[in-house]
């Protein structure tokens, strides 16, 4: 018995001796030298969901201000790893059965959103019937829509607050001493040229200025037909559309030259920077010197930054088209997630003069890849969360 005990004995000790030789294969190695199977927990594959949306995208009219929107919505979502989305873009010629049509179309498409920069606010309107039927979120750019009875049924409003661009002008040209002015809108009547216009003149209405007998809203809606009773410190000498394209204005301010002389005005509005080249090409055909003149705009392009710095044009406001397609790629991104956000904001604006050029911080307008640098550089605000974008009112 006591031989059998110690043979068993012994196999066991000569198991385990064995078995304690085996392991240290799999447990000695270092951790950088994990089996190939086997990625390090660093490279595991991302597990976020991909949102995929297929986008309508519609504007009334054929306008670089407009294609740049566009391509910042694009690039915002380009840019982000946990979207896939595809903006298809189409461009109307001004008028609002194109804008129906353009919806009807998306909706047939089946497109998951619909945005719209609008021809008229009857027109959204009746877009945002089609769309609350169809089950698709609309959302506006550009302009506003808010006085429409069914405003609230867009999933979003982008525009800038151009009664607060014109007024930034009107303020500066307030200080300057400017008593005779020339006005160039975009489109005589339209939402975002009266405003602006309503803006400038509220400016000198809330610094005291004598308009004649009128407010600066009525001036504004009534132009040249506004009964003024002479006593007025201010005045629109000229009124005139330029369609926010610089041949137009040339023509206007030409003519505006003509008949009043170079002496028949101090200063000249113009409501975006090409109708401003418009402007200077005429003021300096005409042999005049544009630095003699107070020059407004509200834009804020890139060639604007170079107008200001030289002195040729006095003051512009920069609003940038490309904030406009960062605000809507949010606003789009927060709807589908089911995140709160921002529905019916303006993004901020940022005025500018000779003065002050070179210590004011601009936002890249019409230079998509430069905006898309800077947001990512964080060289300024692009969350529509910020105080500095602002609520519409009326909602």
């Amino acid at each position: 018995m006591k031989k059998i005990l110690l043979i068993a004995l012994v196999a066991i000790l000569a198991v385990g001796l064995l078995a304690c030789q085996a392991a240290p294969a799999a447990s000695s190695a270092p951790a950088s030298e994990a089996p190939a199977s086997e990625a390090p927990a660093s490279e595991a594959p991302a597990s976020a969901e991909i949102l995929k949306l297929d986008i309508g995208m519609y504007a009334d009219g054929a306008d670089s201000y407009y294609q740049v929107m566009y391509e910042t919505l694009q690039a915002c979502a380009d840019a982000d790893p946990t979207c896939d989305w595809t903006v298809d873009y189409k461009v109307g010629q001004n008028t609002a059965p194109e804008q129906l049509q353009a919806v009807e179309d998306f909706i047939t498409a089946g497109y998951d959103a619909i945005v719209v920069i609008q021809n008229s606010v009857d027109a959204t309107s009746e877009c945002l019937k089609k769309t609350v039927d169809a089950g698709i979120p609309y959302f506006g750019g550009g302009h506003n829509f808010v006085s429409a009875s069914n405003s609230k049924d867009a999933a979003g409003s982008c525009c800038f607050n151009f009664i607060t661009a014109g007024k930034y002008a009107g303020e500066d040209a307030v200080a300057r001493g400017v008593e005779k002015v020339i006005m160039i809108e975009g489109q005589l009547g339209q939402g975002t040229a009266s405003a602006q216009a309503e803006g400038f003149l509220l400016a000198y209405e809330e610094a005291g200025k004598n308009m004649g007998g009128t407010t600066a809203k009525e001036y504004a809606e009534l132009k040249e037909g506004a009964k003024m009773d002479g006593t007025q410190e201010i005045e629109v000498v000229g009124w005139a559309s330029g369609g926010w394209f610089a041949d137009p204005a040339q023509k206007a301010m030409t003519d505006y030259i003509t008949s009043l002389g170079p002496d028949g005005f101090d200063g000249v509005y113009a409501h975006n920077d090409p109708m401003m080249e418009g402007v200077l090409a005429a003021i300096t055909d005409a042999g005049l010197n544009p630095s003699d003149y107070w020059l407004g705009v509200c834009n804020g392009r890139e060639i604007s930054w170079d107008w200001v710095k030289a002195g040729t044009v006095t003051m512009d406001v920069n609003q940038s088209a490309a904030l406009e397609g960062d605000t809507i790629y949010q606003q789009i991104k927060g709807y589908f997630l089911g995140e709160d956000y921002r529905k019916y904001v303006h993004p901020y604006l940022t005025p500018y003069n000779v003065d002050n050029v070179n210590d004011t911080a601009l936002v890249p307008f019409s230079d998509v890849a430069a905006y898309m640098a800077g947001r990512a550089a964080g060289d300024f605000v692009t969350d529509i969360n910020d105080p500095a974008y602002t609520d519409i009112a009326g909602y």
